[in-house]
Parts: structure tokens; sequence; C-alpha cells
């Protein structure tokens, strides 16, 4: 769950002509408040990216099994429920602009891994590579829904993945399997193995060049959301495992 540095864009189930032109979106002033919101705060706190914490080389200390044991709680259910909620609000008070796009992580956003980490707790990339070609993985049915509510109120949806290029083929046909629908996927290129930070950014940055304004950036990492080119960013929780 890597990312890159250059778009691999594939375009999928839109007429990019219906899609409505507007101006970039314009970089806010950090506020301190926002900041010390996303740490401290057990809920969603609505902020742009440029207030997300920078991701830490290391990271907190990770429990696998208890990662997924939370995943199971009312306490994950409601921060999950309420940045998807501040994420509609957010949308909501940019609907009538043109050209304007939600931009949107995959694993532990789109689609749920728990089923392998269950199999596999000592994580693996060849285990895991095993279970992307499988393209079986279940929806998280509150992000699938909210994309699908974007794209029917005329926002772009792209999908910034830190899977590899080799993978596009599997995670499409998750997917299209589970009725997702989007505009443009974003992957890791052959070879490349930058942060995840670096290239998320680069990707929205690529996207702000094709013309769209990016309201909402919504993923389940720190480092799916740092860097900026987006006005509103949302924070997943997911203790499972940490992404620089």
């Amino acid at each position: 769950m890597n990312s890159t540095l250059f778009p691999g864009l594939n375009f999928v189930g839109g007429n990019m002509k219906s899609i409505r032109f507007s101006l970039l979106a314009i970089p806010l002033l950090v506020t301190t408040s926002c900041l010390i919101g996303f740490m401290q705060m057990p809920t969603a706190l609505a902020c742009p990216c440029a207030e997300i914490p920078k991701p830490e080389a290391k990271g907190p200390a990770v429990d696998r099994a208890a990662g997924i044991k939370f995943t199971h709680t009312q306490t994950y259910t409601e921060e999950f429920d309420k940045a998807i909620a501040s994420a509609k609000a957010a949308l909501l008070e940019h609907e009538e602009e043109e050209r304007v796009a939600l931009v949107a992580d995959i694993d532990e956003t789109i689609l749920d891994n728990r089923q392998e980490f269950e199999n596999h707790p000592a994580f693996k990339w060849s285990e895991f590579a095993k279970w992307i070609a499988k393209a079986d993985a279940p929806l998280l049915k509150p992000t699938a829904d909210l994309l699908s509510w974007a794209r029917s109120h005329g926002y772009a949806v792209f999908l910034i993945t830190g899977r590899p290029e080799e993978d596009r083929a599997s995670t499409i046909e998750n997917l299209v399997r589970r009725g997702v629908a989007y505009d443009g996927l974003y992957m890791r290129p052959k070879g490349n193995d930058g942060l995840a930070e670096v290239m998320k950014t680069a990707h929205r940055k690529s996207i702000e060049d094709l013309g769209f304004k990016i309201v909402v950036n919504i993923g389940d990492q720190y480092s799916d959301l740092y860097g900026g080119n987006s006005i509103d960013c949302e924070k997943l929780p997911n203790k499972m495992y940490y992404i620089p």
C-alpha cells in the first residue's frame, strides 16, 4: 500500500463532458485549532489538507489484532460515520460549482481488507498481492455510498491508491464487482518506492492540473491527506497499520 510520484490515469464509468468547469482550489491558511483537533479529538473534524499533521517516519506502534478488534466497536463506527457526514457537508457547500472533484484512497477507505489481515496477522506483501488478485474484497459501504452520491451530484471521483500498477486489472475488477463507479484511478508505477505522502500530493496536483477543484480528500492514513491540494480532508479511523 505504497504510492507513486507519477499518475497512471484510467477513466471508468463516467462521461467527462458532463463534468462542470471551475477555478482551481484556493489554498487555505493553517489554523492551530484545526491541527489540535485532528491530533487530540476522537471524532472526525473537517480541515483543509494543509492542516493535516505530517506523517511520522516510524509512526505509532501498531497491534494488528487490536486494530481489527477496534473496527468492531461503536467508537470506530461513530468516527467513520462522522467523517463521512463531514465530507458530505463539505461537498454540499460546493455542489453548484463546476468541475469539482472528490479524491479517495482505496484500502480501508473503500475496500475492506480485514479478512486478509485476520488470515495473515503478520503482514507480508506477497500474501497481500494474492489477496488483491482475488479481486473480492468487500466494500466499506458508507464511503462507497458517498462516492456514488458525489458522482450523481456532478462531482468527478478520483481514486489514489498505493497499490502498484501491476495490480490495476485486479483492482478495477474488484471495484466493478462492488459497483464502485469512478472517473480516474492513480496507482504506483513499477519501480517507484516513494513515500505515500509525496506520491499522493503529486497525484492531487495532477488532478488539479486537469482543471478540477478537489473539494474533499478522504482516506484512512495521514499520508493519504497530507500535503494540500484539497479544500477539505477527512481522516477515517484505522489502527490496523500505519503508512508514512
